[in-house]
């Protein structure tokens, strides 16, 4: 089976998750017979012979190659990758409230228009999580049989990270870390720098910040802490970052939603303890074994960091994530959906 795939150009600048999913799915997927070719702007898709297309991000940026795959009939596969802090009542509304005004010559689109259009062009919805899949089919409404929770995955080398190359380099062990982008809102850094000096251990942030009123006030807040490293953005091959999860105790993501957080995951394998925002369907991935807290509350945000500190270590969700969500297990859960469809 040929499989065409698709990612937004966006992803040529920006390391995220949607890269990360996109480029492990692809680099996995061959193991369980499929052929994956990459598209790219300058094919023309009529000459590929592709028997489904699989595209991630529901986003502006891939309204158009979904339309051409349809209007060619070839099978559409979609990871929406979308997640909203807006129930389905209220995205429901939002898209009538647009569809109505819409009669009197708007020509806008919302991006919960563009998400909804797309998801409902798609021949199988993929999402990330249960929280995902619940708003695709309540807020877009689309058929609960046109979608199917596939998780997220995490690379297993992360399982023999060891602490010594950061600790070489920072001096400093069982500390409490985040990793990411930092500059991004969503990831509510600036929430951890406020209570920074609340946590009994030190605090170590990977991830650049950017010259607005935002990235200043993180960097204030750094300073006035007086228990916090910053590092620069690391690669995601890094040998140095792999080493700092290794090298932390606790690993954070108080973000206003993850889709689960791959970050966390990667840290979960080297030993960390897991502190995560309870939004966006985290719970699916680390729930019995992580300390979910509320993104908006300081207090749930420096008492997790502090429960998660005084933990024990242990290989329980080590080994959890390593029997359910590593990548290959995610390629193999994506080629029986194929098949399922398309055989």
């Amino acid at each position: 089976m040929k499989v065409g795939y698709v990612a937004p150009m966006s992803i040529a600048a920006v390391s995220g998750g949607l890269r990360t999913q996109a480029l492990q799915t692809t680099q996995h997927i061959s193991f369980f017979g499929i052929e994956p070719y990459l598209i790219s702007p300058w094919d023309d898709i009529k000459t590929l012979d592709l028997d489904l297309v699989h595209v991630f991000g529901a986003s502006i940026e891939n309204v158009g190659i979904v339309e051409q795959v349809k209007a060619l009939g070839i099978p559409l596969f979609l990871s929406p990758i979308f997640f909203s802090n807006r129930n389905a009542a209220f995205i429901r509304r939002a898209l009538k409230i647009e569809k109505l005004s819409s009669i009197f010559g708007s020509g806008i689109r919302s991006d919960f228009s563009v998400k909804s259009k797309l998801c409902s062009k798609a021949d199988l919805n993929l999402p990330n999580t249960s929280a995902e899949a619940n708003l695709i089919q309540q807020g877009f409404s689309i058929s609960a049989d046109k979608i199917e929770t596939i998780p997220n995955g995490v690379e297993k080398r992360f399982s023999n990270a060891t602490p010594d190359l950061f600790l070489e380099k920072y001096g400093i062990k069982d500390f409490v870390l985040f990793a990411g982008q930092a500059a991004a809102r969503r990831k509510n850094v600036i929430k951890l720098l406020e209570i920074a000096d609340q946590i009994e251990a030190k605090v170590v942030i990977i991830g650049s910040f950017n010259q607005d009123k935002y990235g200043q006030k993180c960097l204030s807040l750094a300073q006035k802490a007086g228990n916090v490293t910053l590092v620069e953005t690391l690669n995601h091959e890094s040998e140095l970052l792999t080493s700092a999860y290794a090298a932390s105790k606790v690993f954070v993501l108080p973000s206003q939603f993850e889709t689960p957080g791959i970050a966390a995951m990667e840290a979960a394998l080297t030993g960390s303890h897991i502190v995560i925002t309870e939004r966006g369907g985290t719970k699916d991935y680390f729930e019995g074994f992580a300390e979910f807290i509320n993104p908006d509350s300081s207090k749930s945000l420096s008492t997790g960091l502090n429960n998660a500190l005084k933990k024990e270590k242990s290989e329980e969700l080590k080994n959890h994530i390593l029997t359910n969500f590593t990548w290959e297990r995610v390629a193999e859960l994506t080629a029986e959906q194929y098949k399922r469809l398309c055989s």
